[in-house]
């Protein structure tokens, strides 16, 4: 293929979910290239939440093939791949599939593309697919990362590209205090994103270890909103005015009305996290009308805002190494997907 005279694998071993709580290890044919492909080698992979909602339980999901958290080598290019990349390249992948010729993606909007293949029919093998040895990516879906930089941090590659999407939507400016709800990765990374725009970030988290994890990242306070008074402390650090924005990432639909509740005037709401289907609140229309507040929402990455992201990790300017709680050898998969559902760990990681 294209630059490449190396003899490649025929086999490669891929995790699959075959029914909640099981997964086997299974070899199978290595998948066949295109042109426009590039064949990774997976050095690591992140086990995010989504993936450990299908561990738990996702009627008619099955057989599911996990894993988009993906950081590896270069093996082999095919001959239409436009950017210049050689085997041996250390990569990021964006595995998300992008049509390019539906109305969102010509808008510049491709993450909210028509045509992803998120969707499953029951009994067809579907998924990411990440969770294997070798990963065939699309061109555009590969990006170029340093040497230098640890596989393992080049998994958040893909959940930093997200939150880079939210925070260019919470429009923040230097000097503002901003809130964060919830405490995991995904806030850790707002948290992260929110302080290099410079602002204050205020934490909202009912678990003490990740409220201290946020004071240890930068956060000027750390709140518990179960047990203390979250407005109360937001007026106090704000000198009355409310904060310029809050970013949701957990917490369910009454920790979204609260976030309204502690906005200043013409201040943005972010519902970066997912709710339960069904979850609602009550919303009092002339709240949008005297106070100018805006509510609004995003989803997944751009090609942009993943570019953007795999630049940031190659320059080690963020503290991304403390987000990985355990690294775990891909025999171990069962094991690792049963400790990255506990409220004490934070990513865990497989490598090959």
């Amino acid at each position: 293929m294209g630059s490449n005279d190396l003899q490649l694998p025929s086999s490669m071993k891929q995790a699959v979910m075959t029914e909640p709580g099981s997964i086997e290890l299974r070899d199978v044919a290595l998948p066949v290239m295109g042109e426009g492909d590039v064949l990774v080698k997976i050095d690591a992979v992140g086990i995010c939440t989504w993936e450990q909602k299908f561990f738990k339980g996702i009627p008619g999901s099955y057989p599911f093939i996990g894993g988009h958290e993906i950081s590896g080598r270069v093996l082999a290019v095919g001959p239409a791949v436009a950017q210049p990349l050689s085997p041996g390249d250390k990569v990021v992948v964006a595995s998300l599939t992008r049509c390019g010729e539906c109305y969102y993606c010509r808008r510049g909007m491709d993450n909210l593309c028509l045509h992803t293949g998120s969707e499953s029919t029951p009994g067809e093998m579907w998924g990411p697919g990440g969770f294997a040895e070798y990963f065939v990516a699309r061109g555009y879906e590969v990006f170029k990362v340093s040497d230098q930089m640890p596989a393992a941090v080049g998994t958040l590659a893909e959940p930093l590209a997200c939150v880079l999407r939210s925070i260019d939507r919470g429009g923040i400016e230097f000097g503002d205090t901003v809130v964060v709800m919830g405490g995991g990765v995904m806030g850790l990374l707002h948290l992260m994103l929110a302080k290099a725009r410079g602002a204050r970030v205020i934490m909202s988290e009912p678990d003490g270890e990740r409220r201290k994890k946020a004071l240890e990242l930068g956060a000027i306070k750390a709140v518990d909103p179960l047990h203390e008074d979250l407005k109360a402390a937001v007026l106090a650090e704000t000198g009355g005015i409310g904060a310029r924005t809050v970013f949701f990432t957990a917490g369910g639909a009454k920790a979204v009305e609260s976030g309204i509740g502690i906005l200043m005037k013409n201040g943005i709401l972010v519902v970066y996290g997912s709710t339960p289907k069904g979850d609602s609140f009550p919303l009092d229309p002339s709240t949008l009308h005297y106070d100018e507040i805006f509510l609004t929402g995003v989803t997944k990455h751009t090609k942009d805002t993943f570019r953007r992201a795999a630049e940031l990790i190659s320059s080690g300017s963020l503290p991304l190494e403390s987000l990985i709680s355990k690294r775990m050898p891909f025999d171990s998969v069962k094991e690792a997907f049963s400790l990255a559902g506990r409220l004490d760990t934070y990513r865990v990681i497989m490598e090959m």
